[in-house]
């Protein structure tokens, strides 16, 4: 009721249009308050010039009560998760419940489906390489590149703008953008969705990646003959490879079960199963 009253008092007497734009405004908050606080907390980040094997302490009792919080976590985690795994064996959930594998066999008989189940892949697989590409490029700049800090700061606020922005959101804007266009309903309107939509965690485990190793690599290897790009081949991403793979599993997981920017943009002939689930 307060709430109806202060939205009533706000907003009440401003056009519907300018209303949008108020919620849009209150909406990018967040993105202004968490861009602040990681540039707070930059400060705190160190760069390993020699790493050692540590030991953690022996504690059994310790060690026995983490052990039981973690499996409690996993099966509260299990639970949630368990309804889709009995709901396709049962009749009519939830008033029958008696076992059939009717349901699964008509998935697997279903071509439409299955066309939709590559699409998923193919849109999943794109997305990844295009968004690892673009992470890892987008870090190299902020982390290893000698660009002035103005420009840096530029790439990294549009980076964690998209952190907090909804996916409804992004998912109407690239709809409204681009209706009418060549890029309507296409594969590559939905990729490019995608890469932006997930670009903010990706860039961030890039950069702390890259900001942790030694800063000396590129002025040894500049002493030794060799540019900033054969470096960045043969040293850097060497180095970098365990965490373009953990992005690149980031991308492809995302994009494979994503609805909220898609189903906006996705077409009858470029819909991906998680689309299709909403349609079903």
């Amino acid at each position: 009721m307060l709430a109806s009253l202060l939205y009533d008092e706000m907003l009440g007497s401003i056009p519907d249009f300018n209303k949008g734009a108020v919620i849009a405004m209150v909406m990018l908050v967040p993105s202004v308050l968490s861009i602040l606080l990681l540039h707070y907390l930059e400060r705190y980040n160190v760069r390993y010039n020699k790493i050692s094997a540590v030991e953690n302490e022996k504690n059994r009792i310790w060690d026995v009560f983490c052990g039981i919080f973690c499996g409690i976590l996993l099966v509260v985690m299990l639970l949630i998760f368990a309804v889709i795994f009995l709901v396709p064996f049962v009749q009519e959930w939830p008033y029958q419940l008696t076992f059939t594998t009717e349901h699964v066999r008509e998935v697997f008989q279903d071509r439409v489906l299955a066309e939709v189940f590559k699409n998923s892949l193919l849109v999943a697989f794109l997305t990844a390489c295009a968004g690892s590409l673009t992470a890892y490029g987008a870090a190299l700049v902020t982390a290893r590149s000698k660009l002035p800090q103005n420009m840096k700061n530029i790439l990294e606020s549009i980076a964690l703008v998209t952190n907090t922005v909804p996916g409804m959101v992004i998912g109407i804007a690239f709809l409204l953008t681009f209706s009418g266009t060549s890029l309507q309903n296409t594969f590559l309107l939905m990729i490019l969705c995608n890469v932006v939509h997930y670009f903010s965690t990706p860039y961030l485990m890039m950069k702390s990646s890259l900001e942790k190793m030694n800063a000396s690599w590129e002025t040894t290897a500049m002493l030794m003959g060799d540019n900033w790009m054969k470096t960045i081949f043969r040293v850097v991403t060497p180095n970098a490879l365990p965490t373009l793979l953990e992005v690149f599993s980031y991308y492809f997981i995302n994009a494979m079960v994503t609805v909220s920017a898609v189903i906006f943009i996705a077409g009858a002939r470029t819909m991906v199963i998680t689309t299709k689930i909403k349609e079903l």
